[in-house]
């Protein structure tokens, strides 16, 4: 089993990328690496392997201690003692094992001495298989789902270290670490400098854009309004708009005088839109895509709001939308600016094969993963919420804004489209 369920990772690994032969097992083990390619896809199934052959280990040291235990109440101690000698079995365990024979009470222990004795254990066990788990969320979006908390797991790895290395548990200092590594490894590169984020130059044109999901159920209109007219944004673009939402963000057309609203999705705008396309993205009908005109360019806008993927059918339809919005964007030659709630995080292997083929990259690189949802539990807080843009635009700066009464918090960016 050591082996085996590393190499079942590598060929699931394997399976989804679509190739064959030398170039498959490379690729996956990249895939299994993350940010850190072949070496940390090689370390991490050394890893996996190590925390397989720890959980075993503990599992047969149950056993053993079962089987005398049951032995002892019809064997003499002597023979039992005895061939505790001649077993093949680490030092500490025969000392356990004769314990077990040459103490007639047993151990009875209930559900909560057994979570007080071994809960940090089952705790980091368990976020560590999460934390693999979300590598293959193409397959099944139940496994999707556990790619999105790696901020999460980060922290209760740190925990378990600091537990562990407490009470001098060198076996699970190693597995916390493991834990830390597969996490961190995930989380720091959106923290280092970006060839996206630049300074702002004379050679492109400053655009600020704010984007919010409002909440239908929200009622505190005058808390987004106010935030909006703050920002004095040059695009906006609002999610679940529905009943009295339609008509408080009319009041916003002083400062965003061009808008168009199509299903649940507001688009306002300080700038002429040029063209704003029927055709919908999905026979959903959860997208909007529109030209805004600038001085010698033409700014393509898709703002969407994705299924949330809590079915399988619902899974399928997120994805099939974001396949489409990637293959209208990529072969565009002008600048393209996507947003929107995506229902999708930084880590899920779907987020990564959409802005591979998108050719987009996330306004957030280099200013930190920045959750966005729910607004409400900040501990249980993920990046759903996503602005993208391809190469013909830079990055200033991108931020969170205030809670203004919805489940997301809004997001602030600011760009520069660059000219000829």
């Amino acid at each position: 089993m050591t082996v085996a369920v590393p190499g079942l990772l590598l060929f699931f690994s394997m399976q989804a990328t679509g190739k064959t032969g030398n170039s498959a097992i490379w690729s996956g083990l990249q895939n299994l690496g993350g940010p850190f390619q072949l070496l940390g896809g090689l370390f991490f199934l050394v890893g996996v392997g190590l925390v397989v052959n720890g959980v075993i280990n503990r599992c047969m040291d149950t056993v053993w201690i079962k089987f005398y235990q049951k032995r002892r109440q019809l064997e003499p101690t002597d023979k039992l003692l005895a061939e505790i000698d001649k077993l093949l079995l680490s030092y500490p365990l025969k000392i356990q094992l004769k314990w077990v024979v040459l103490h007639n009470e047993t151990q009875k222990f209930t559900v909560v001495q057994f979570l007080g004795r071994h809960g940090f254990k089952i705790g980091v066990g368990g976020v560590i298989l999460l934390s693999i788990l979300g590598y293959f969320g193409q397959f099944s979006y139940i496994l999707d789902l556990t790619s999105h908390f790696k901020l999460q797991y980060l922290i209760g790895g740190i925990i378990g270290l600091f537990y562990f290395a407490f009470k001098r548990r060198k076996p699970w200092i190693i597995v916390s670490l493991i834990c830390i590594l597969i996490n961190f490894a995930e989380i720091a590169p959106w923290y280092w400098a970006n060839p996206a984020i630049a300074t702002p130059v004379q050679s492109s044109i400053p655009i600020k854009v704010l984007q919010s999901n409002l909440l239908f159920q929200n009622k505190h209109y005058e808390k987004l309004l106010s935030f909006v007219r703050q920002e004095t944004p040059d695009i906006a673009a609002f999610m679940e708009v529905k009943g009295e939402w339609k008509e408080q963000l009319e009041t916003l057309r002083d400062i965003l005088p061009y808008a168009v609203l199509k299903g649940d999705i507001a688009l306002y705008s300080s700038l002429p839109l040029k063209r704003v396309y029927e055709e919908s993205l999905d026979f959903k009908k959860r997208g909007v895509i529109a030209q805004i005109s600038l001085p010698e360019k033409v700014l393509s806008i898709v703002v969407a709001h994705t299924n949330i993927p809590l079915s399988k059918n619902l899974f399928k339809n997120r994805n099939q939308q974001l396949e489409a919005i990637a293959d209208y964007v990529a072969p565009l030659n002008n600048p393209a600016l996507v947003l929107g709630d995506f229902n999708i995080s930084l880590w899920s292997p779907i987020y990564r094969e959409f802005v591979q083929n998108a050719h987009l990259q996330n306004a957030r690189s280099g200013f930190g993963i920045m959750p966005t949802w729910p607004s409400f539990n900040p501990l249980l807080s993920i990046p759903i919420d996503h602005c993208f843009v391809n190469r013909e635009i830079q990055v200033f700066k991108t931020r969170k804004g205030p809670n203004i009464g919805s489940d997301h918090l809004p997001l602030v960016t600011d760009l520069g489209v660059l000219k000829e």
